[in-house]
């Protein structure tokens, strides 16, 4: 089982921040000076960390958990990194908004296909049923 639960703080915390940070973007002042940035980063972080440590673990209804939140958390992301483009006081910060921006989504695509997706899928799990009971150590060099 995963740690929905704290998947789900770290979300809810990143997504009112972000949103918080859209809204004071305008400001150059705040953006250099309090160091809001680096700190969201930071966090940004932490959650693809999480997400990646936790990802063999997900279950569908852990994903159906933080699903909705992740999905709102990517897109306020993007928003600021739309509006953080012509703020001068953001240029360090936007390469790794768009990556992070960037893993978030990955990490969303491949708990859907992987974690969601593919156990449901018989044809797969046919195939991979059929690949465990073979004999690869001949292919090994």
């Amino acid at each position: 089982m995963c740690e929905t639960a704290i998947i789900s703080q770290r979300i809810g915390k990143i997504g009112r921040r972000s949103f918080d940070r859209r809204l004071k973007i305008a400001s150059p002042f705040f953006v250099e000076k309090r160091g809001e940035m680096p700190r969201l980063l930071n966090e940004v972080d932490k959650l693809c960390e999480l997400l990646h440590n936790e990802f063999p673990t997900i279950t569908k209804s852990d994903y159906n958990a933080f699903a909705s939140e992740l999905k709102i958390v990517i897109s306020t992301l993007k928003a600021l990194y739309s509006e953080s483009q012509n703020q001068l006081a953001c240029k360090p910060y936007n390469e790794r908004l768009r990556q992070q921006i960037s893993d978030l989504e990955e990490l969303d695509h491949d708990i859907r296909t992987f974690r969601i997706a593919a156990p449901q899928n018989a044809a797969l799990q046919a195939t991979l049923s059929k690949l465990s009971k073979m004999d690869l150590s001949k292919f090994a060099g």
